[in-house]
């Protein structure tokens, strides 16, 4: 109990500590900026504004690092990681102070100042951390401050875990105990409890520590016995737990749920700006092209009366839903079933249908397809959450079929508009190409990227790059 308490303890100190090196970062960004950087502009009055608003930079800095520390860990965290953590803490702190600044309209407040104040603040902390970390681990290696481990379970990973242990001294940890089990024999899971008990009874022990893989039952009398006792538990992660490393645990309706991320995240407030970035910029689309996509309307159905204007296709979209991908009409009525008898000309390589001067194609669609004013009606496939902007093609259910476990990536974003293949010569890349393109794109999503994308792709329109 006294040991959890002062951790409780250390946890709001530290919080405070670094709480008070943001607030000093503050005063000596304000006190670099009016002595040495624009001294005229120091007044009483904006002196005084200033220190006003030192108070707001210590709430927001606490709050920041309360949220995203949400109790320090001096043993287990490495410097990286708690760098990382002050990173974050910062940002968000410098986010919360341009809100203010904005919503105060507080033109007095120098750009100098807000951008030195994070950056000066994050140098603090860490240079704080790493003194904590350099002066515990030489009070740790002389064999003090020591955190007593039991680890059991899986025997490599226990043997793994204890050697790390041993040579990390600066950690301040020592396994008093190791016990490992072979998977699928009860009887030493049997064993190993009884065990643990008696280790728990007669020896002085912080955590206990559980090396994954280990059968259900093992694991979970262990935990008990611990969480009994008032021991606290940590696990070592077996191959399917590395994967859950970003993971998530929440509860759902009284079921214990570990969110695992996929390997490529579009998912947060990144997604957010994306999709209200499509809505404005399709609706925008949308209202310009009108005039257009009506003159294009009329001509598709005076030069060729018997089609429809819009020829509506069956596409695969978001995770595998389907929906109607629209465009304009291009090809005669019935050219899908002229398609197998054309399938010796394909150039493309892979499950793609491409051919050159398809006889398939009107003479006012071979125009639309140049220009890819054939696809202006995807705009509302944009608006209505179908598509997006930016992302691989639409693919149809038969090329999706034929792909393979990588390809299938692709399916885990929106299809899109545009993407690296539209502005890298579309029908000139042959399908491998394609894919890696696509590939690429995912695994490296950005809204800078995506913006760049968009910034490229009507220079690649107008020159008509690769389309036929």
């Amino acid at each position: 109990m006294w040991r959890k308490a002062w951790t409780t303890k250390w946890d709001e100190l530290a919080v405070l500590v670094d709480s008070g090196a943001a607030y000093l970062a503050y005063v000596l960004a304000v006190h670099f900026y009016l002595t040495v950087l624009n001294p005229r502009v120091a007044t009483v009055q904006l002196v005084t504004y200033y220190f006003n608003f030192a108070f707001v930079i210590l709430v927001s800095s606490w709050l920041a690092l309360k949220l995203n520390f949400k109790g320090y860990s001096r043993r287990w965290n490495q410097l990286p990681a708690e760098m990382s953590m002050l990173f974050v803490a910062n940002l968000e702190a410098g986010v919360a102070l341009a809100l203010l600044i904005f919503a105060m309209k507080a033109t007095w407040f120098s750009r100098v100042i807000f951008l030195l104040y994070p950056a000066t603040a994050f140098g603090l902390q860490t240079l704080l951390h790493a003194a904590i970390k350099v002066s515990l681990s030489r009070f740790r290696v002389a064999g003090k401050d020591q955190r007593r481990l039991v680890v059991l379970g899986h025997p490599n990973r226990v043997a793994v875990f204890a050697h790390t242990v041993r040579v990390v001294p600066e950690a301040g940890m020592q396994v008093v105990e190791e016990m490992p089990l072979p998977l699928g024999d009860d009887r030493a899971g049997e064993e190993a409890l009884r065990r643990l008990r008696q280790v728990l009874a007669e020896q002085v022990v912080d955590t206990v520590v559980v090396a994954l893989p280990v059968s259900d039952e093992v694991m979970v009398g262990a935990l008990n016995l611990a969480r009994r006792q008032g021991k606290e538990v940590r696990m070592v992660l077996d191959e399917i737990g590395a994967l859950a490393r970003d993971s998530r645990l929440y509860d759902f309706y009284g079921n214990s749920v570990l969110a695992v991320p996929a390997s490529v995240s579009h998912q947060g407030p990144g997604a957010v700006v994306k999709r209200v970035m499509d809505v404005v910029l399709a609706s925008l689309g949308i209202v310009v092209t009108l005039p257009v996509m009506i003159l294009v309307a009329l001509a598709i159905k005076l030069t060729d009366p018997a089609g429809p204007v819009l020829f509506v296709q069956e596409r695969v979209g978001l995770n595998g839903r389907r929906f109607p991908c629209l465009k304009f009409r291009t090809m005669v009525p019935g050219a899908e079933r002229l398609k197998a008898q054309l399938a010796h000309l394909n150039i493309m390589s892979g499950p793609v249908f491409k051919i050159p001067d398809d006889p398939r194609v009107t003479p006012i669609g071979r125009f639309l397809r140049k220009t890819s004013l054939d696809e202006l009606p995807q705009l509302f496939n944009v608006l209505a959450g179908h598509m997006s902007l930016v992302g691989p093609r639409p693919a149809l259910p038969e090329e999706v079929a034929q792909y393979g476990d990588d390809y299938r990536k692709r399916l885990s974003v929106r299809p899109g508009l545009t993407c690296l293949w539209q502005v890298s010569g579309r029908n000139q890349v042959d399908f491998q190409e394609w894919m890696r393109l696509d590939m690429e794109y995912i695994d490296s999503w950005s809204l800078g990227l995506d913006l760049k994308i968009l910034a490229k792709t009507i220079p690649a329109v107008l020159a008509q790059r690769g389309a036929h």
